[in-house]
Parts: C-alpha cells; sequence; structure tokens
C-alpha cells in the first residue's frame, strides 16, 4: 500500500507552482496573451526562485477582480488551492505582507490594456443573432479611484448630500457584444466637467468600432442626433427608445 502513494518525483518548487497557476474559466488563450503581452513590453523577467512571476503577478490582479469578497492573501491562496498537493513548502500566507501591492505598481498597466486588446481581437467574426446583424449594445457606470491628488485633479470628487464624496470617480461606457457577452471596448473620462458624459464616450467609441453588420441597442439616455448621423456614417443601424419630450415626425419613401 506505501507504494501506492509513494510519490518519486523531485519535490515542485515555488516557481513551478506559479508557472502552473491560471484561470481557464476566463479563456483558454489567456495565458499565452498574457505571456505574450509582457515580452512585447519587456517585463517577462523576474527574480530567480520568486513565487511573484509576472505571469502570477498578473492572474492574481485578475483573480483580485474576479474574487472581489477575498483580500490580498486569500486571493493568493485560492489560486493555488488547486496546486498545494504537488508541495508541501506553500504556507497559507505566500508573501510577505504588501508585496503584491509593489509588484503591481512595477507590472503598471500597460500590460493590461495590451491583454484586453489581444483577448477581443480574437474574436474578429461575430455570430449574428439577428437577420444577418450582431447585436451590442452600450452599458455605463462609475467606479472609485484611489484618493491621490492626481487622480482628484484629472477625475474629480463626485457630490453628495452631505458634501463632497471621500474618493475621486471615473465614469466609464463600454460596448457590450451580446451574443459573446463580451465587452468589446471602453471609453472613461471625469466623474464631472463638460464633455464627459456617457454620450460623448460613445461617440468615442463608435468612430473606433472595427466591426461591420451591428445592430445598436441604445436607450433613453443615450439617444442623441450626434447618435443618429455616427451611426449613418458607418451604415449601422439602431434600435433605441428616444425621450418623451422628443418631438418626431414619421418619414415615408
Amino acid at each position: 500500500m506505501k507504494s501506492i502513494f509513494r510519490r518519486d518525483s523531485k519535490a515542485t518548487c515555488r516557481k513551478e507552482i506559479a508557472s502552473l497557476v491560471d484561470i481557464p474559466l476566463l479563456s483558454k488563450p489567456l495565458k499565452s496573451v498574457i505571456e505574450e503581452s509582457l515580452r512585447e513590453i519587456g517585463k517577462a523577467h523576474c527574480r530567480k526562485g520568486t513565487i511573484l512571476t509576472p505571469t502570477f503577478v498578473v492572474l492574481a490582479v485578475l483573480g483580485l477582480a474576479i474574487r472581489r469578497d477575498l483580500s490580498y492573501p486569500a486571493v493568493l491562496n485560492w489560486l493555488v488551492s488547486g496546486l498545494r498537493w504537488l508541495t508541501c513548502c506553500l504556507p497559507w500566507k505566500l508573501v510577505a505582507e504588501g508585496t503584491l501591492s509593489h509588484a503591481r505598481i512595477r507590472l503598471g498597466c500597460e500590460v493590461f490594456r495590451r491583454i484586453f486588446n489581444k483577448m477581443v481581437a480574437h474574436h474578429e467574426k461575430l455570430p449574428k443573432d439577428f437577420h444577418g446583424l450582431t447585436s451590442v449594445a452600450f452599458d455605463g457606470t462609475s467606479a472609485t479611484m484611489p484618493d491621490t491628488k492626481e487622480n482628484k485633479q484629472r477625475f474629480g470628487v463626485p457630490n453628495g448630500g452631505r458634501g463632497e464624496g471621500g474618493y475621486p470617480q471615473l465614469r466609464a461606457l463600454a460596448l457590450l457584444i451580446l451574443p459573446l457577452r463580451l465587452v468589446a471596448d471602453v471609453a472613461y473620462d471625469a466623474y464631472k466637467g463638460k464633455g464627459t458624459g456617457e454620450r460623448n464616450l460613445m461617440n468615442k467609441i463608435i468612430e473606433r468600432i472595427p466591426y461591420d453588420h451591428l445592430l445598436h441597442l441604445v436607450d433613453a439616455g443615450l439617444y442623441s442626433f450626434e447618435l443618429l448621423l455616427s451611426l449613418q456614417k458607418k451604415r449601422s443601424p439602431l434600435v433605441g427608445q428616444a425621450q418623451c419630450l422628443c418631438e418626431t415626425r414619421a418619414v415615408f419613401r
């Protein structure tokens, strides 16, 4: 019976554990896209023996977005939880306090921008779900930013019933490809100020949409003449809800 449970292979080191971590539920080619993006920006190398390899740090940042209910150490433990049987040298707390935060700063944001663009590029041929067209929709949101002087100047702080908010916020708008449940593009700007509303963000996305044969679905808050003109130039049909204050006139050809 002892021979059944004995492992003759050598112990798995921390760096090998880091290379085995993956989040396949996001996408099958995700890890190869991460490695390619890191090589392009020259950040694919790391200190020998560390578990915080660049690829592992990227996966950890994505894990933080997925498991927002967990702390930094708990997310790292979640990533390696299925691999702990390979070795006995991994403590519950994999890195020292603040190590992952410093690793995120060193990595920067350019690698995530490249990963996003590459993952979207994998879907060049979109499925047609409505009479030969691909339905897409716009959805807006706001996000809290770190409380820094630069962010307050760039994005602004919202006002509430009790005065100014505690953290700066940005306004973002996303283009969603509905058949794929995929975010194809994102535009963001300051939370308040002239030219930072969702309509202006939507026009920015429409100008750089690389796809054809789209059916745009918009709600009443995004309806505008500029939207109709932009979509007419791209010959893209629109299904939307106009505001009740708009006066329309039926035209027959």
